[in-house]
């Protein structure tokens, strides 16, 4: 089967180049595959059982659904993950606009400060997240964390050390990559405003305000996309804590839950464990519902006012009832859904004082949540707070007096060194394990060998497994310039119908997908035949980055004089060759730049090789660091093996990423990629 994928890709390529026209056919063949297909796979076979060895599926009706829907366990993942995602988030945007309002310029040291930002998101996650698993947990809470600060932190017993914990260290990943794409946003801002700003004295923070004021229009929809992304999040919270510690009422019949069992692990959990596809589809498709509310939520935010306040009104009353029912919630928030009906009632009437009353209900909010949370517990918390606080406040945009106020040069230089400070004693970390001869978190300096490289590369083969990433990295570059090149070059001449819903599709499913969409693809591909193969795993990858691919080339090519195809075409060149021989050599440095961000995507690819590749000759770099480090409480981990196989996969990223650094930097980036991580 996957020589027949391969020469189906071929052949649609060779049909675009020879015929010169159908140039969204190969996008339009992978997305059908990967995005659409699964989908409504999940959608299918949930009114089914339909067991791993079975042959045909026996109807069930709603039963698979039911038993999802009522799963107790399940409902509580639904509130830890809301919690999790609403604080990574909001976090991570307020440090990263900081940050980027304050490295707008790019200086000398504002460009050492970015670069070693830069290094902390560019390690594979396998590899940073375990490493942060050594210093705040290692051996039973026998760490350097605990050791130096005189700390009792125990993240495997310790609910809420493991919530915050994942917290801390999934804002850290994160924080670089959204810092960079909101300096590119602030592209837009004009030098004079900041010059004006300059003249008449302005303050970080009123600074910071008028620059908000100005990129509101693209970050306010950035930011609920990346809530949406957030409930997906899967890698590091599964590699640092797992499912966390149990919490009170987290041991259900149908799911046990901890503090840090957020929706895609307790999908992972039920991957694990489930023999029926329609059980498992069914829980798909419940979370699927879940993050389509938070898409929504950022659909409405694009919208201008007054249709953006009424669609906003209506989203959150919905998402309250439905909360409050579901999950059985204190019927007191009926009276958050009141206030929130009758300002939609003075929104019709056209009174201004609509807006009053939705203030009072976004005040309401978060002293009913925080009562109900320290009442109740875990199981006191509401969701949709988490959707209908941000989404009014920043739909409705209230206005706030500018404040001129800064912080001190010393202060203001520590917050920008904290992060990459962070992220070069990771490295150095790092290096220590791999140096150190012994077996321990606590690297020993007065014992350094060299001898761990020799282990791991030889005697346990690691060289096979970084083979196999490059097998997948190659077949992803192969899969993804057959596919991108033709699009974007389409999407550039014309938008017609066909090309805008191909990018939506494309663009949905960049938001859209995650762990309650490549559970049915792995259902899909396993019956194709197409899992426990490279071809699988590239396929999926180079789907990942096509989203930036093809936002990024199509916006190059609109750049290209209309007059070099005019004269193409004159001189009796078909658009196929046109593509080929011009519009290729044309675009080469950009191209490069997305071949490197291919491979980097490949090479750090964790969540797709684990759940698609099960025999132990094809387990790609990133699972065979992920068996050294082991799951959190294995006390059979070996640091110093997983330090020396991880900087000897480390070496080649830091150089793709000193290479790549102008394609990172630009805009181009701010419209984001899939991320099944």
């Amino acid at each position: 089967m996957s020589l027949l994928l391969i020469a189906i890709l071929l052949f649609l390529f060779l049909l675009v180049i020879i015929r010169g026209r159908y140039f969204s056919l190969p996008i339009i063949f992978v997305l059908l595959l990967v995005v659409i297909l699964p989908i409504l796979w999940a959608f299918g076979v949930m009114f089914f059982d339909y067991g791993i060895f079975d042959n045909s599926p026996r109807f069930v009706g709603f039963s698979n659904l039911q038993q999802a829907f009522n799963d107790n366990g399940f409902k509580l993942s639904i509130q830890i993950s809301s919690l999790w995602t609403f604080l990574k988030t909001t976090i991570e945007f307020l440090i990263a606009f900081l940050l980027a309002v304050s490295l707008r310029k790019l200086t000398k040291s504002g460009k050492i400060v970015l670069f070693f930002l830069g290094i902390g998101w560019f390690l594979p996650s396998y590899i940073s997240v375990s490493a942060w698993r050594a210093i705040i947990q290692g051996y039973g809470s026998h760490s350097i964390l605990n050791i130096i600060f005189h700390t009792h932190i125990d993240i495997s017993t310790q609910p809420v050390s493991a919530f915050i914990a994942s917290l801390f260290v999934n804002v850290w990943l994160s924080v670089p990559m959204t810092t960079l794409l909101i300096i590119a946003m602030l592209q837009s801002v004009s030098k004079e405003t900041f010059d004006n700003l300059s003249i008449d004295g302005a303050k970080e923070f009123a600074v910071s305000k008028i620059c908000f004021a100005s990129i509101r229009n693209i970050l306010i929809p950035f930011y609920f996309f990346q809530l949406a992304r957030g409930l997906k999040g899967f890698t590091g919270i599964f590699l640092l804590t797992g499912q966390g510690p149990l919490i009170p009422g987290g041991f259900t019949p149908d799911t046990i839950v901890g503090s840090t069992t957020v929706l895609s692990v307790a999908l992972f959990e039920k991957f694990q464990l489930s023999q029926n596809y329609g059980t498992l589809a069914a829980y798909t498709v419940l979370v699927s519902f879940i993050v389509l509310l938070w898409l929504i939520a950022a659909l409405f935010s694009r919208t201008n006012k007054p249709e953006r306040h009424k669609k906003t009104l209506y989203l959150v009353i919905t998402a309250h009832l439905a909360g409050i029912f579901y999950l059985d919630l204190n019927l007191l928030w009926l009276l958050v859904v009141f206030l929130y009906l009758l300002s939609l009632i003075l929104y019709y009437k056209k009174i201004k004082k609509f807006r009053i009353v939705a203030a009072v209900a976004v005040l309401l909010e978060p002293v009913f949540f925080i009562i109900f949370l320290i009442g109740d517990g875990w199981q006191g918390i509401n969701p949709f707070s988490m959707l209908s606080v941000p989404l009014v406040l920043l739909s409705l945009r209230f206005r706030t007096a500018i404040l001129n106020f800064g912080l001190p040069g010393s202060i203001k230089w520590i917050l920008k060194a904290v992060l990459p400070f962070l992220s070069g004693f990771v490295l150095f970390y790092v290096v220590s394990l791999a140096l150190s001869g012994k077996n321990t978190i606590l690297p020993a300096f007065d014992n350094l060998t060299f001898e761990n490289f020799y282990r791991v590369f030889f005697e346990d083969q690691l060289w096979i497994n970084i083979l196999n990433t490059l097998k997948i990295a190659g077949l992803s570059v192969m899969f993804l310039i057959m596919i991108v090149l033709p699009f974007s070059y389409s999407f550039s001449q014309s938008t017609k119908r066909l090309n805008m819903f191909v990018m939506t599709i494309l663009l949905f499913g960049s938001a859209y997908t995650g762990m309650h969409t490549l559970l049915p693809l792995y259902m899909l591909f396993d019956r194709l035949n197409l899992s426990n193969t490279f071809t699988g795993v590239a396929l999926v990858v180079a789907v990942q980055v096509l989203p930036v691919g093809a936002i990024a080339l199509s916006s190059f090519l609109r750049r290209i004089p209309k007059e070099f195809r005019e004269m193409a075409m004159l001189n009796g060149m078909k658009e196929g060759s046109y593509l080929l021989k011009i519009i290729l050599p044309l675009s080469s440095p950009l191209i490069v730049g997305i071949v490197i961000f291919a491979i980097v995507s490949a090479w750090n690819a964790f969540t797709v090789p684990l759940i698609f590749i099960d025999k132990m000759k094809m387990l790609p770099f990133s699972i065979k660091i992920y068996e050294y480090a082991g799951e959190i409480g294995s006390y059979y981990t070996k640091w110093n093996l997983f330090g020396a196989a991880s900087l000897i996969g480390i070496i080649p990223l830091i150089f793709l990423y000193r290479r790549s650094q102008k394609f990172l930097y630009t805009r181009y980036l701010s419209e984001g990629g899939v991320n099944y991580e």
